[in-house]
């Protein structure tokens, strides 16, 4: 008896996941939600997430990032623009999206020194690419030194 009721809890899940994977679109826009034709700006900001200031690296000022939506097979054109100023830190930077399949546009993964440099101070680059088959949920972080720009995600 407990063998069946196990068998139809682990269909039940599978079909559960198949209907969230599945979902065909989100209302936009939405505060703090951006689409996949957008651009986020990487900037200094102080702020005390745990209860003590101090000068962290954000996307758009807000932590967390901004979450950015998009539908199996969308295109990809995030402009990300550089504007860290902070002394004490490092003003160049990256985004990488985690988890993102890049066949064709390695040069857009964002991993610095790996497949693209780093974006220097008060500059840009323009992430192009394409996601066909892939749906579900990532997220997109800084991949320069130890520097680790505000996580977000991507559905």
């Amino acid at each position: 008896m407990f063998i069946h009721i196990f068998i139809a809890s682990c269909i039940a899940l599978i079909n559960a996941a198949s209907i969230v994977s599945h979902s065909q679109s989100y209302p936009l826009p939405q505060p703090g939600v951006l689409g996949p034709k957008t651009n986020i700006t990487i900037g200094n900001k102080v702020i005390a997430p745990d209860g003590f200031e101090r000068s962290a690296t954000l996307v758009d000022g807000t932590f967390p990032g901004p979450l950015i939506i998009s539908q199996k097979g969308d295109n990809f054109a995030i402009e990300v623009i550089n504007q860290l100023t902070d002394d004490t830190m490092f003003k160049s930077t990256s985004i990488h999206w985690h988890g993102l399949y890049q066949n064709g546009t390695n040069y857009a993964d964002g991993a610095s020194f790996v497949t693209q440099c780093p974006i220097a101070q008060n500059h840009s680059f323009l992430h192009t690419f394409s996601v066909p088959n892939q749906a579900g949920t990532y997220w997109y972080h800084s991949h320069y030194s130890v520097q680790y720009a505000s996580i977000a995600q991507i559905s």
